[in-house]
């Protein structure tokens, strides 16, 4: 399989893509690089145009966000297209196709891992922590006892000809020759293929590296799961721990809420359109607590509409007095941006639904102000005090996004309006 004939990764590529496409307002097709099996494949070298290579960027997507797209497909895959042919032009020559295609899943018995891709991105970040924190993969058990519930280790053929088997040749240089094999080698090892291999193969292992047996010091495994969640999450899924049927507690590999996920993204395609990398800091501390510290979650929701807000304000010159509050902050900004369209006067059918439904939107705001007060980081808190939970955390970041991403596309959108204008 040959990359996509850049000089440099081709994930870099990609990433650089997904960021044109959010920046340029197209949330969907942005989220798609990032949530999806990407992977360039060469075609064929064209000789009647001056020996051009010709390579198709494959995007292998969960089956039902397929399904989902529909008659979208043929645009989302030119939007890409032009962005990717952007991107590389400083590259030379070359020829660049899209092809949006469903993933192929399968995994007997774990109905529950198949759906949404892992990103080849996210699997090398997560390798790369074991790596560098050298976090022995196998835990407190051998790889053969770690890898035999995941593989039928008597089907995989053996690399060493003393041997037919998988399990045997691993057993020769790793338990019986211990220092034959370095202790990564499964990485690398084309047979288990971690980086390329099938999405549910990846997730049991991952889910795997932190079971009871593998890794019983619970505070490591915590630790290990925090930091896995942090990249896992940026694909769609994330570890959380379940009790079995036995009683026992182990973490479980499920997607991470499709709706967070959502929001998320079009909070980070506002945090483009802003400019805002103080936006982009945020999200990644939502990111991070939403399950661990509900309470940072709900406190940096509200900053992130505050921080939106002020950026339009500096954008719009807006005049405000010193330190002004949430509520003085939003309706100054909603009032300043005239969310109303124009040209609906109060007599027109509706016109008192799209004013009730955009003072509910001002209400968000004064709803996450107090939440923070109460619940969130930045105050106090008594002896007595219980916190909120993780739902109540995904609600005041769910409810900040759809703020935020109305009151940024409207920002821009008036831009553009403007720009027009003076044209």
């Amino acid at each position: 399989m040959r990359n996509g004939g850049f000089p440099v990764d081709d994930e870099d590529v990609l990433e650089t893509v997904a960021r044109m496409l959010a920046a340029a307002g197209e949330a969907e097709a942005a989220g798609i690089i990032r949530s999806s099996q990407c992977r360039f494949q060469w075609i064929h070298t064209d000789n009647w145009n001056g020996g051009t290579e010709c390579f198709v960027l494959n995007i292998a997507i969960a089956a039902e966000n397929f399904v989902a797209i529909g008659e979208r497909k043929e645009a989302l895959q030119s939007v890409i297209s032009q962005r990717l042919d952007e991107a590389v032009a400083q590259f030379g020559s070359g020829w660049y196709s899209v092809e949006l295609s469903p993933l192929i899943v399968s995994m007997p018995g774990r109905p529950d891992l198949e759906g949404g891709p892992v990103s080849y991105s996210v699997r090398r970040a997560i390798i790369g922590l074991l790596r560098q924190e050298d976090v022995s993969w196998f835990g407190e058990v051998s790889d053969v006892d770690f890898l035999a519930p995941l593989y039928d280790l008597d089907a995989i053929a053996s690399y060493d000809a003393r041997f037919k088997t998988a399990g045997q040749d691993i057993w020769q240089h790793r338990i019986n020759n211990p220092g034959d094999w370095p202790e990564d080698w499964i990485f690398s090892d084309e047979r288990f293929n971690l980086i390329e291999g099938p999405d549910v193969a990846f997730l049991a292992f991952i889910e795997r590296l932190v079971s009871p047996r593998v890794r019983p010091d619970t505070k490591l495994a915590a630790a290990m799961v925090q930091r896995m969640n942090e990249e896992l999450r940026r694909t769609g899924w994330n570890l959380v721990e379940r009790e079995s049927f036995s009683g026992a507690m182990r973490y479980r590999a499920e997607p991470f809420e499709p709706t967070l996920v959502r929001s998320l993204r079009s909070m980070r395609a506002s945090a483009a359109v802003l400019s805002s990398s103080w936006m982009h800091q945020e999200l990644e501390r939502i990111e991070a607590a939403i399950d661990s510290d509900p309470a940072l979650a709900i406190g940096t929701a509200k900053e992130m509409v505050a921080t939106c807000c002020k950026h339009i304000v500096d954008a719009l010159g807006i005049e405000l007095p010193p330190n002004p509050d949430m509520p003085d902050l939003t309706k100054a900004v909603l009032k300043e941006l005239k969310l109303v369209p124009d040209g609906i006067s109060d007599e027109a059918k509706g016109a008192d639904s799209i004013k009730r439904t955009l003072s509910s939107l001002g209400q968000i705001t004064k709803g996450l102000a107090e939440l923070r007060k109460l619940y969130g980081t930045g105050h106090g808190r008594s002896s007595a005090h219980r916190g909120l939970t993780a739902r109540h955390a995904r609600l005041a970041v769910n409810s900040a996004s759809a703020f935020v991403e109305f009151v940024s596309s409207t920002f821009l959108a008036r831009n553009a309006a403007s720009q027009q204008g003076k044209t």
